[in-house]
């Protein structure tokens, strides 16, 4: 479930979180994409965190730079995140995170710093998508995130023919590094 808000007036970013999905995105910090700036306000921020609370949602934190752990961090100290929140490493878009190994081994020994409970997994964006899952797998990620929102190609030449065949290539992934597919 997405409190995303790209071109969504704030107000309404939160406002289906009483249909008590599992769990929804919470981004803790701004960041600027190419074409636009992501804006998540401090006010924001803690509005969706209270309102997920509230709702017994589980926040999957959508971090796009380091500061966003320790925003997070912030917010658990609020008691406005429980302990084990769902942490995601968002890397390859453009100016934010680049797609780096050696930052992904950074992030996380911050976040199991801040949050020894949390689970985590790292979405690559676009031509990063495979090989940021492949990382994030071989650190023992506990989910994989695939999908046509962050990439729509196989390759550089060809479009994906569905989310189906995006999902097929991270299961098998999944299975080549010796872990389980969910059923």
């Amino acid at each position: 479930f997405s409190t995303g808000g790209r071109g969504r007036d704030p107000a309404a970013r939160g406002s289906a979180l009483y249909l008590k999905p599992d769990m929804a995105s919470l981004s803790t910090g701004s960041v600027n994409f190419p074409s636009i700036v992501y804006e998540n306000h401090p006010a924001l921020i803690a509005d969706l965190a209270t309102a997920m609370k509230a709702n017994g949602v589980l926040p999957e934190i959508e971090i796009f730079d380091l500061s966003h752990l320790h925003t997070a961090r912030r917010l658990a100290d609020a008691e406005l995140l429980g302990e084990r929140p769902h942490i995601q490493f968002v890397m390859g878009v453009q100016n934010a995170l680049p797609a780096q190994e050696r930052l992904l081994d950074v992030l996380l020994r911050e976040a199991k710093l801040l949050f020894p409970q949390s689970t985590w997994t790292a979405a690559g964006i676009g031509r990063n998508q495979t090989m940021v899952m492949d990382w994030a797998l071989a650190r023992g990620a506990n989910a994989v995130r695939t999908g046509l929102e962050d990439n729509i190609r196989i390759t550089r030449e060809r479009l994906a023919r569905s989310n189906a065949e995006l999902v097929g290539l991270a299961a098998a992934s999944v299975e080549r590094l010796g872990r389980r597919v969910a059923t």
